[in-house]
């Protein structure tokens, strides 16, 4: 079961999304757009990088202003890099009575943010078949998939980091886009899996395609398990997205929150 009495804590992610943005394209369209990374919420990911120049061969760094070459390299490490981002489960039981607050889908603050303000849906893949496809679809390009970290750090801390510091030596050898492929390659836990601890309950999953700056929709077929309608979903939504995802083996449900508790509306059936 989707929803009730679920101990494997990997064997699904969330996607929060608008109903309509369901019903217009993922679910009509049976496809997920990849967002760029750059229009993400989070401020280490939407601003520019500061970079920093170094050498290992005695090079002379005055020519290299460091606001300039951080200019020049952000789009490099950003514009070309898109993402699909997820929720997972916490620790299960078994017991749902209990597990309830733990689940990727129970989590009120993506329910605002990402859910339409409890308006929107939460879309259930099942993980293995979900990247198994995803692996299939883009076996060309260069692509990791990985948890998210969760740091805070300090601005001492972080002023030798080598994910932000430029072998000027490599990067002469190889010129920009070259050089910053291999060093997001290198570094790419660092730069493109780790955020502060304050998105840490997001427990975010993530499916990441580098040099790719066109339009890139991932079709995920029959990896969708199970659709949860938020609190405020309407009654005409609710039924377009049945409509559209019927006689595919999917499990519907409708979380309720009595008061602080995320719980289900058990007595609903017309749809199930």
């Amino acid at each position: 079961m989707v929803f009730t009495f679920q101990k494997d804590n990997s064997q699904y992610i969330y996607h929060y999304t608008k109903s309509k943005t369901a019903i217009d394209h993922i679910l009509n369209d049976r496809t997920l757009k990849l967002s760029s990374f750059s229009k993400t919420n989070d401020p280490k990911e939407t601003k520019s990088w500061f970079f920093i120049p170094g050498t290992n061969e005695g090079r002379n760094l005055d020519k290299y202003n460091s606001d300039l070459f951080s200019k020049l390299l952000n789009p490099y490490f950003k514009e070309a890099t898109q993402l699909l981002c997820f929720s997972k489960d916490g620790n299960l039981t078994g017991n749902h009575m209990e597990d309830n607050p733990q689940r990727g889908f129970c989590k009120p603050r993506m329910w605002a943010q990402y859910g339409d303000n409890h308006a929107g849906v939460c879309l259930i893949f099942d993980f293995k078949r979900f990247s198994e496809l995803f692996y299939k679809q883009f076996s060309e390009m260069t692509y990791h998939c990985d948890n998210v970290d969760y740091q805070d750090r300090l601005l001492p801390d972080i002023q030798m980091d080598q994910a932000f510091i430029i072998n000027v030596d490599h990067l002469e050898r190889r010129g920009e886009k070259d050089y910053v492929y291999d060093h997001l390659l290198k570094h790419k836990k660092r730069l493109y899996f780790e955020k502060a601890k304050d998105w840490k309950n997001e427990s975010e999953y993530r499916f990441v395609v580098f040099e790719c700056k066109k339009e890139l929709y991932f079709a995920f077929k029959n990896s969708l398990s199970g659709i949860l309608f938020g609190e405020n979903c309407s009654d005409s939504h609710i039924s377009k997205i049945v409509a559209l995802t019927k006689n595919q083996g999917m499990q519907y449900q409708q979380l309720k929150w009595r008061n602080c508790t995320p719980w289900f509306d058990f007595g609903r059936t017309k749809w199930l």
